[in-house]
C-alpha cells in the first residue's frame, strides 16, 4: 500500500512540475479566422480617438477592423497568456469612468478580442471564432 501511495505522489508532484507549452496565436491566425467564416475585415470610419477599444493596453496597440455594419473588432496579440491578463486589467482599469457600448470581450491565450456592436444585432460568428481559436496551436 505504501508503495501504491509513493507511485501516485510521484506521479501527481511530476505532473504538477510539467508546464503545458503556452499556447500562441497570431494576428495572421485571427484575420484568417475571420475570412474562414466569411467575415470581411476592413478599415472603420470615422472611428473616434476616445473609443476604448483603440487603446493601448499594457504597452500593446490593437489591430483594429471594421465588420458587418457599424460594428468594430479590436484585437491586442501579447507575448504570452500573462501579458493578456495585465492587458484585460488595464482595460477594466482605463475603461471604469466611461459608458460603455455594447460588447463582448474574450481572452485566449495571449490575444484579447473586443466586439463592439452597439447598434446592431450581434454576430455569433464572432463568438465561434473565438472558441475555434483555443484549440489552434
Amino acid at each position: 500500500m505504501r508503495i501504491v501511495m509513493f507511485v501516485v505522489l510521484l506521479i501527481c508532484f511530476i505532473m504538477t512540475g510539467c508546464k503545458k507549452e503556452d499556447l500562441k496565436i497570431t494576428s495572421e491566425q485571427i484575420k484568417a479566422s475571420f475570412e474562414s467564416k466569411n467575415i470581411q475585415l476592413s478599415e472603420p470610419q470615422e472611428l473616434s480617438p476616445e473609443n476604448v477599444f483603440i487603446r493601448t493596453l499594457n504597452n500593446v496597440t490593437p489591430e483594429f477592423f471594421a465588420i458587418n455594419v457599424n460594428q468594430l473588432i479590436s484585437f491586442y496579440v501579447y507575448s504570452s497568456h500573462q501579458e493578456a491578463e495585465k492587458g484585460l486589467k488595464d482595460f477594466e482599469e482605463s475603461a471604469a469612468a466611461t459608458d460603455m457600448v455594447r460588447h463582448s470581450e474574450y481572452q485566449v491565450a495571449n490575444v484579447i478580442l473586443f466586439y463592439e456592436y452597439a447598434g446592431s444585432a450581434k454576430d455569433e460568428r464572432v463568438e465561434g471564432i473565438m472558441k475555434g481559436l483555443q484549440v489552434t496551436k
